[in-house]
C-alpha cells in the first residue's frame, strides 16, 4: 500500500531542508479564493511567520509545524494536503472544518537547521513564560482561533522503536497530559480516541510501526499547555521508515494520517475507541541506532572492549542541502538493541570517523 501513497507530493518541496525560501513560492501559487494567507508576525531575526486560513466549517483546527526548525517532515505533509485542496480535493472537509495552519513557526531555526530559535530557546519549552516572539505569536493565534482541536507537528529521531520490537516508530502520537498525575479528562480522552482510531487504520499500512510518545507532564510544552487549557491536542512525531532518511515515506504517512483523522472526526467513528485502545499502542523506546558495525578489528584501545559499534547519521547543513555523516555514538541509545543497518565487515580495521564513513560507503 505504501507504493500508492506518493501521488500527492508537492514535487518541488522535498528532502529535509525546508525554509521560508521554499515555502513562499508555494504560498504565492495557492488560490486566494480558497486560502487566506497572512503574516502574523516576525521571528527573532525578523523573518516573516505565515498563517493560512481555509475552510468554512464550524469545527476549528489549529496546526503548526517546524516549531523545531530542523523538523520539516510534517510541513511537507501538510503542504501536500494544501496542494490537494488547492486542486479542488476534499470539499467535504472544507465544509466541515475551518483550518488555521502555521507552516514554519521557527523560520530562523529552519534556515539554520536547528531545533532551537535564534536565541537558542526551544520553543516547545516556552509555553508558560512566553519569552520568545514565536511563542507569543502561536499563543495569540491560539487565543484568536479558539480551536476545537490542536495539532502539534514534529519529527522524532531514528533511535525510536515502536515498543520493544525491531520495528522503527515511523510515526508516533501523544495525547498530552494536563497535570502531574497524567489524569484523563474529557479533553484528553478525545485526543486519545482520535489517536486510537488512527492507529487502527495505520496498522494496515505500516504494521507495528506506530508508537506512543511519553506522556510525562511539563506545562512548558505546548501540547501540555493547550490540553491544560481544555483543547484536545495531538502531537504528531514523524519518524524513520527503512531506508528513508529523506523522510519522504514518513511524509506520506503523515499526509494519510491527517486525511483519515479529519474523516474520522466527521464520521465520529473515533468515539468507538477507548483510553485502553490508546494505551495499547506501544510506547516509544530508544532501541535503535542507524548502523551497527560487527566483526571489526581496531588498534584503538578504547574500541577494543566493544563487540559492536553504534553509529548515528549526523545531519549536516551545507549549501542549503542536508548530508549525512556517520559518527560513533554510544549516548543517543545507550542500550541499543537494533540497527537500521547491520554491517558485518569481516575483520576490516576501524579506528576513526573517516573509517566509519568509508565502510558505509563501501557496503551500501
Amino acid at each position: 500500500m505504501l507504493s500508492k501513497l506518493n501521488n500527492n507530493r508537492v514535487s518541488n518541496i522535498s528532502k529535509r531542508y525546508i525554509t521560508n525560501n521554499h515555502l513562499k513560492p508555494f504560498l504565492d501559487a495557492l488560490n486566494p479564493k480558497v486560502f487566506s494567507i497572512t503574516e502574523v508576525g516576525k521571528s527573532v531575526q525578523e523573518k516573516p511567520i505565515y498563517k493560512l486560513d481555509f475552510g468554512t466549517g464550524l469545527f476549528k483546527v489549529l496546526l503548526w509545524s517546524q516549531m523545531h526548525g530542523n523538523e520539516a517532515t510534517t510541513t511537507k505533509a501538510v503542504l501536500d494536503f494544501l496542494n490537494e485542496v488547492n486542486k479542488g480535493a476534499f470539499p467535504e472537509l472544507l465544509n466541515y472544518f475551518s483550518f488555521t495552519f502555521i507552516p514554519i513557526l521557527n523560520p530562523d531555526g529552519a534556515e539554520a537547521y536547528t531545533r532551537v530559535n535564534a536565541n537558542a530557546v526551544d520553543l516547545n519549552r516556552d509555553s508558560e513564560q512566553l519569552t520568545q516572539p514565536e511563542s507569543i505569536i502561536l499563543r495569540a493565534v491560539f487565543e484568536d482561533v479558539k480551536p476545537h482541536l490542536a495539532l502539534n507537528m514534529h519529527d522524532q529521531r531514528t533511535i525510536f522503536s515502536a515498543g520493544a520490537i525491531n520495528e522503527p516508530a515511523t510515526i508516533s502520537f501523544l495525547a498530552p497530559s494536563f497535570n502531574e498525575s497524567r489524569a484523563v479528562n474529557e479533553t484528553r480522552l478525545v485526543a486519545m480516541q482520535l489517536i486510537a482510531s488512527l492507529n487502527k487504520y495505520l496498522q494496515l499500512i505500516i504494521p507495528n510501526k506506530v508508537g506512543r510518545f511519553d506522556d510525562s507532564f511539563n506545562i512548558n510544552c505546548i501540547g501540555d499547555m493547550f490540553t491544560y487549557l481544555n483543547v484536545p491536542t495531538i502531537l504528531f512525531e514523524a519518524g524513520h521508515y527503512p531506508n528513508d532518511y529523506e523522510r519522504e515515506i514518513s511524509r506520506d504517512v503523515v499526509y494519510i494520517s491527517l486525511v483519515k483523522l479529519f474523516e474520522n472526526i466527521i464520521s465520529k467513528s473515533y468515539e468507538e475507541f477507548s483510553e485502553s485502545d490508546y494505551q495499547k499502542i506501544p510506547e516509544n523506546e530508544k532501541n535503535f541506532v542507524d548502523v551497527i558495525i560487527e566483526n571489526f578489528t581496531t588498534s584503538d584501545e578504547n574500541l577494543k572492549k566493544y563487540s559492536k559499534l553504534p553509529l548515528q547519521m549526523k545531519e549536516i547543513l551545507n549549501n542549503s542541502q542536508i548530508s549525512f555523516q556517520a559518527v560513533l555514538d554510544f549516548n543517543s541509545a545507550p542500550n541499543f538493541k537494533f540497527g537500521h543497518m547491520v554491517l558485518n565487515i569481516n575483520g576490516l580495521e576501524v579506528n576513526s570517523e573517516s573509517d566509519y564513513q568509508k565502510i558505509i560507503n563501501n557496503f551500501l
